[in-house]
């Protein structure tokens, strides 16, 4: 009996031992870093910041656009107030005076890459000035090569309604050949004016249309119905100066 209460009592202190031990153990581990967790927490705080930085922002270089899902932008875009094309490579289009979107569509855009459409009449002047070339001698070539038309129905008579009317028929007089002209320089970028007044041949006054360009401080005057008429003469109606010899003698009404 004796020995078998000493047993007992030995067994008791062992266990007692043990849970001791247990307990011990699981303190020390209680009381260890969590390294793994932390390092995962700080991986995805890291992406996830940088995704945020890219959603509807601008590259530093100011050449990409990045959308709300951070991926970079193309085609037409409305960003704050004003409109930017980013062409198949994903870059912004930057100083274009007549950039084809679409086979209908023109824009002008500035060195900043802020973009405007053009209106039907510049659309229809860049489309006119593309084949030729975006050469300002061929397309005066071609104002002055319209069939001349003087008997035709324009909805309002102005160099805008003029110009449509020229492009799309290929045909009208000194007034439309001088507003196709004009509209395709100004759409070109040059310091162009659409000018009707008067011409004296020597035989009185006749209404008439021209195109002023103005370089500098010197004004040229372009007259593709001049060019027309006289141009297998010899004469030019191309830059030329007011009171050049060999040219008309020009009275100016309305300048626009």
């Amino acid at each position: 009996r004796a020995l078998f209460h000493a047993t007992k009592k030995e067994e008791g202190e062992s266990s007692m031992k043990k849970k001791l031990t247990a307990l011990v153990l699981s303190l020390v581990i209680a009381a260890m870093p969590a390294a793994a967790p932390v390092m995962n927490v700080q991986t995805v705080s890291a992406a996830t910041t940088k995704a945020a930085v890219l959603k509807n922002t601008w590259s530093k270089d100011h050449k990409y656009y990045y959308d709300k899902n951070g991926k970079k932008v193309k085609g037409i875009r409305k960003i704050g107030k004003y409109t930017y094309i980013f062409d198949s490579k994903y870059t912004l289009v930057k100083n274009k005076k007549y950039y084809k979107y679409n086979a209908s569509t023109y824009y002008r855009i500035d060195t900043r890459g802020r973009a405007t459409k053009l209106s039907q009449v510049e659309t229809l002047a860049a489309i006119r000035l593309q084949k030729c070339g975006g050469n300002l001698r061929k397309a005066f070539n071609w104002s002055a090569s319209l069939r001349y038309n003087g008997n035709y129905k324009v909805a309002k008579k102005n160099q805008t309604y003029y110009g449509i009317y020229g492009f799309r028929t290929g045909s009208g007089d000194c007034y439309v050949m001088a507003s196709t002209f004009y509209w395709m320089a100004k759409v070109a970028g040059y310091n162009a004016h659409y000018v009707t007044g008067y011409v004296n041949k020597g035989k009185g006054n006749g209404p008439h249309a021209w195109v002023e360009i103005k370089v500098k401080n010197n004004t040229y005057v372009y007259d593709p119905n001049f060019q027309k008429e006289y141009g297998p003469k010899g004469y030019t109606g191309y830059a030329v100066k007011y009171g050049q010899k060999g040219t008309l003698k020009y009275i100016k009404k309305k300048v626009y």
